[in-house]
């Protein structure tokens, strides 16, 4: 069967890089109820069908679907969605988490992330392969050139790891980039730092990366007056000629919760 390009598809043709994907995730998906994303001829779903409790294989392409439905006729724990994952309702998990898997088209990462961020009460824990460069921002530290607003924002409700990397050559099609394997572990509270309104921090801190070149004090100026900043930077102890990737998430959050 031939890749949609429309779909911007690509799977994983080499079985070692498939092996190490399934002897990572092994422990955690044992008896568990599963959503792989993205679940293309099955490869990874036939391993995973022996060892979780339901799993649940998101499709959006229709005859991958009906490949699948045909495939795992006889598994009657394995349920079959068309759809498209960014648009699916994860109500019907009825507050149950899952651990959620997915090879994924590296051009909806960005809103994968933000996907699964919003609906942290249905996901436990997720394993994706992301494009490499795109993995590095997720895990990405304070005083690096990758260390932006992506970092700050899953960083604050989960714990990220890169487990290892995928040359392009293990994909089919194959991509113009290498890709990384991700391990994304939720807290199981609400956010790593206490603030009052998230959405308002991450205003703050993707104003902040969008003028990273210029120091803190000015690209803010927008949210709060040179004056008051001045005075914020004095009272906690930051430096005037602070720019955007000096602050960790944690400082953006004693910043934001100073005038909050």
């Amino acid at each position: 069967m031939r890749y949609k390009r429309s779909f911007a598809q690509i799977f994983l043709k080499d079985k070692r890089y498939l092996e190490r994907i399934i002897n990572s995730i092994d422990v955690e998906i044992k008896g568990r109820d599963v959503l792989e994303i993205g679940a293309g001829r099955g490869e990874l779903a036939q391993h995973l069908v022996k060892k979780v409790n339901r799993l649940y294989c998101v499709e959006i392409d229709y005859r991958l679907v009906e490949f699948l439905k045909k495939r795992f006729s006889s598994s009657p724990q394995v349920e079959i969605i068309k759809g498209d994952i960014l648009k699916l309702d994860l109500s019907f998990l009825n507050n149950k988490k899952v651990v959620v898997v997915g090879n994924i088209p590296f051009n909806i990462s960005n809103f994968l992330i933000r996907y699964v961020v919003k609906n942290r009460a249905f996901i436990e824990k997720a394993f994706f392969t992301f494009q490499k460069e795109f993995a590095s921002k997720l895990i990405a530290s304070p005083n690096t050139k990758v260390y932006g607003f992506l970092s700050c924002y899953i960083q604050l409700f989960a714990k990220v790891d890169k487990l290892f990397d995928i040359p392009r050559t293990a994909f089919s099609p194959k991509p113009k980039v290498d890709a990384s394997f991700v391990k994304i572990v939720f807290f199981p509270w609400e956010a790593l730092y206490e603030v009052k309104d998230p959405s308002s921090l991450f205003r703050l801190i993707r104003k902040a990366f969008s003028q990273r070149r210029k120091k803190l004090i000015n690209s803010l100026e927008k949210f709060y007056s040179k004056e008051k900043l001045k005075r914020a930077f004095l009272s906690l102890g930051f430096k005037e000629d602070l720019r955007a990737e000096n602050l960790s998430l944690k400082d953006y959050c004693r910043l934001f919760n100073y005038f909050h």
